[in-house]
């Protein structure tokens, strides 16, 4: 299934992902200050569909929706390393750039990210002549999602009263009730409706992902050199599953049988940043253990060339040693 958004301008139209550099449109709001626009990339392949949100030029969260695993959050470093792959692989994918306001990039979100609420038995989803009024009278406040024929349309509520709404290929001049009247006499759409979001959500970008890889990876080599490979391992290993549970961020890393650091997690800069603190500081704590581990001078010679990056979001200030920068 093809998937069609609201949009209000097609910065770049669909087209073929091969024909595109994925990461030029997503780091362009960085060196031109005409597209530091808001909008979203989709990228299509096959049945997966992948969306990259930007406000104001720079992406900030990416989402899937794919038939067989659902929706949900997708790591940004995860979706720009598929388009890449598929790229080289030269399978037909689709890709556009399309431009929209961020009330509606926060209302699509809201349907990616969250679940849905629970339809009471009662509520008539097919048929609008009921499902308004009851809206109102359960004084709904969130987006309800529309969706026919691969074309996504939503509807902002608050205490049971219609607010605004964005809707994909309605014509100016068809009134909103007309046109969502139409939606429900095509064929069943899928009518769901999720909390709002209070904000727009911000995921950690891939070039931080990436910083953090490398981190937790010198972390290793240097617990390698001072106790062994197996034993530091070992070390990182028992610490990622200690902090795991508190931190899924740091669930999502693996490590390679190579010794190399992968994974997408998908956190805030600041969950990221806490969740790494956190698995790094149990690790050294345990590799302290050993002679010739001295923590402090382990992350300041791990961290030496990316300490000023690492010292604005934090990292530094939530380590239990003071680490001369």
């Amino acid at each position: 299934m093809i998937h069609h958004f609201p949009h209000e301008a097609a910065f770049l139209p669909r087209t073929k992902l091969s024909y595109v550099n994925l990461p030029g449109i997503l780091g362009d709001g960085k060196r031109d200050r005409a597209a530091r626009v808001s909008g979203f990339v989709c990228i299509q392949l096959g049945e997966r569909c992948y969306l990259i949100f930007l406000r104001n030029g720079e992406p900030f969260h990416s989402a899937r929706l794919q038939a067989a695993e659902g929706r949900g959050a997708a790591a940004l470093s995860e979706v720009v390393r598929i388009a890449a792959t598929e790229c080289e692989r030269g399978e037909a994918g689709q890709i556009g750039y399309f431009g929209a306001p961020e009330a509606q990039l926060q209302a699509m979100l809201a349907t990616l990210v969250q679940e849905p609420v629970e339809w009471a038995s009662t509520v008539s989803n097919q048929r609008p002549e009921l499902l308004f009024p009851q809206l109102r009278e359960r004084q709904f406040s969130g987006v309800l999602e529309l969706c026919a024929a691969g074309r996504h349309h939503y509807m902002i509520f608050e205490d049971g009263a219609f607010r605004s709404g964005y809707f994909t290929e309605r014509n100016d001049a068809v009134p909103i009730p007309d046109f969502v009247r139409s939606v429900f006499e095509g064929d069943a759409p899928r009518v769901a409706p999720y909390p709002a979001l209070p904000e727009l959500p911000v995921q950690a970008g891939p070039g931080l992902v990436d910083l953090y890889r490398r981190l937790t990876g010198g972390v290793l080599l240097e617990l390698s050199s001072a106790i062994g490979r197996e034993p530091a391992v070992a070390v990182i290993r028992e610490a990622q599953a200690s902090v795991g549970e508190r931190f899924p961020a740091v669930a999502a890393f693996r490590l390679t049988d190579e010794g190399r650091i992968a994974g997408d997690p998908v956190a805030s800069p600041d969950g990221l940043t806490e969740a790494v603190a956190a698995w790094l500081t149990a690790a050294l704590v345990a590799g302290s253990r050993y002679d010739g581990v001295d923590p402090s001078a382990v992350v300041e010679r791990v961290a030496r060339d990316s300490r000023f990056v690492l010292q604005e979001h934090g990292f530094f200030a939530r380590l239990p040693w003071a680490v001369a920068l």
